[in-house]
């Protein structure tokens, strides 16, 4: 502090040297009137002093109070940054929590955990946003910090807190709800079944997009200040998310749920269909060859093969006409002809030949169609003796009085598919004529073979000759009976 230019310090020094003087005029013995003139200096000077000393007083007085109230401030602002920091770092681990979850219940109870250290709430809600039904249901509530099942729901097209909430999209504060909204505290108790005073609703969204409302309630009157306010209202950003999140995972679990619905019905239709397929192949190589059945499924429309030798085989059961006419049963009848080409198709299947049809009581097969071969026609004679010794057995076990008659011959053959919707794969040509005669000319229990088939096999089979017999068009013809 400065007086006319000079320091507190040198003012304080000319009062000391004027007390100086003072002191040594005294021991002087000076005369009443200088001593008199220098008490009164002096006692100037001591007013002064006196009156510098009070304003100084005053003034650090005044400078401690301001210190000791800015230190206060400071302490105080130190608390509430300190207050601030703690409820920021609490908010954001909040927000990752109710992000990180996908179960509502979780998420109302994560909230009420968090806020009852922090405020009052009797009443924490989270409503749902049903806009194609026009309301907000509160499925979530939490009441005197126990969660609670709620059916409680709010009508949009009606006058209420939810309402005005959703169509203003703006939060609604409520300090005493008995003053400022008198009209809805009947609506507030029938919703909740309390009588509330104080109410937060905050709108939840998440990029402009209204999902439900938040609401916080209390019982007493004006509960929640600014700093808690805001953090409610930081809570209804995390909540908007979190629920958001929740739905969208609820919307992909239940369109999962129906995507895998979809494909397992798809999965049936699959096997289903793949077993209805395997049921037309097989059907279609009961009737086809598989190479034939192939050659269609690729499209083929015709198919004609020329095979320069085959050979063909007819087995025609005779007496079965006139056994027929004796039974009474004609199922019974058609289970014996069914038990006798069922034992055929095996020997054939055994062979690796080609049944090529049934004509009632007579059975027709070839070898060397539709892939050539060269031991056919060995093959064929083969299932031949062997067709005949299993219908031998068939005789002693169904107790018939019926025989089989075998006719063989070999030569060229033209095969192939005939027919638009019922496919027949069928032979022609002259061997095919010529074998049906040696069936025709043959005798029960015998395998008529023809001149052609003896030749090819007379070193490997053992042949029985028959002469020569006048066939209907085809002029003499010589046949031989195979034994072994």
């Amino acid at each position: 502090m400065e007086k006319h230019g000079d320091s507190v310090e040198d003012f304080f020094k000319d009062e000391q040297d004027l007390l100086l003087r003072f002191k040594e005029n005294l021991n002087n013995d000076l005369g009443l009137d200088t001593l008199s003139e220098e008490y009164r200096l002096m006692g100037s000077k001591y007013n002064a002093l006196l009156k510098q000393s009070i304003k100084l007083m005053k003034i650090g007085d005044s400078n401690q109070r301001r210190l000791i109230k800015t230190q206060n401030d400071l302490v105080d602002t130190n608390s509430k940054l300190e207050l601030s920091y703690n409820n920021l770092k609490s908010l954001s681990q909040l927000g990752q929590t109710l992000t990180s979850t996908l179960d509502t219940k979780e998420i109302i109870l994560t909230i009420n955990e968090h806020i009852e250290d922090i405020m009052e709430s009797d009443i924490i809600t989270i409503g749902m946003y049903e806009e194609d039904k026009g309301l907000i249901k509160y499925k979530f509530l939490v009441k005197n910090h126990k969660y609670i099942p709620s059916m409680a729901f709010e009508n949009l097209n009606e006058d209420n807190l939810s309402a005005r909430c959703i169509k203003s999209n703006h939060e609604i504060i409520i300090k005493d709800l008995d003053n400022e909204y008198p009209d809805f505290v009947t609506q507030i108790h029938n919703l909740w079944d309390e009588i509330t005073h104080s109410l937060v609703y905050l709108p939840l969204q998440v990029e402009n997009r209204l999902i439900g409302i938040f609401s916080v309630q209390s019982y007493n009157i004006d509960a929640y200040n600014s700093n808690q306010l805001s953090v409610l209202r930081t809570m209804a950003s995390y909540i908007a998310i979190a629920i958001d999140n929740a739905n969208a995972y609820k919307l992909l679990s239940k369109k999962n749920k129906q995507l895998n619905e979809h494909l397992e019905k798809i999965r049936i239709l699959n096997n289903q269909l793949e077993e209805e397929m395997n049921k037309s192949e097989k059907l279609l190589l009961n009737i086809l060859p598989k190479s034939i059945a192939e050659r269609l499924k690729k499209g083929e429309n015709i198919i004609s093969d020329y095979f320069p030798e085959a050979s063909v085989l007819f087995a025609d059961i005779a007496g079965f006409t006139k056994m027929s006419s004796k039974m009474s049963s004609q199922e019974k009848l058609v289970d014996i002809l069914n038990e006798i080409f069922s034992s055929f198709d095996r020997v054939v299947n055994k062979y690796g030949l080609e049944k090529i049809k049934t004509i009632g009581d007579c059975y027709m097969l070839a070898g060397g169609i539709p892939v050539a071969s060269p031991d056919h026609l060995e093959r064929t004679c083969d299932a031949s003796l062997e067709m005949i010794d299993t219908f031998k057995k068939l005789q002693e076990e169904l107790h018939i009085e019926v025989a089989i008659r075998i006719g063989i011959n070999a030569g060229p053959i033209v095969a192939g598919v005939i027919g638009k919707n019922k496919f027949v794969y069928d032979l022609w040509g002259d061997t095919v004529n010529i074998a049906s005669r040696m069936e025709s000319y043959g005798f029960i229990g015998r395998i008529n073979c023809s001149e052609y088939v003896f030749e090819k096999l007379k070193d490997k089979y053992t042949f029985e000759d028959r002469g020569e017999f006048e066939v209907k068009g085809k002029g003499t013809m010589r046949m031989y009976f195979l034994n072994r």
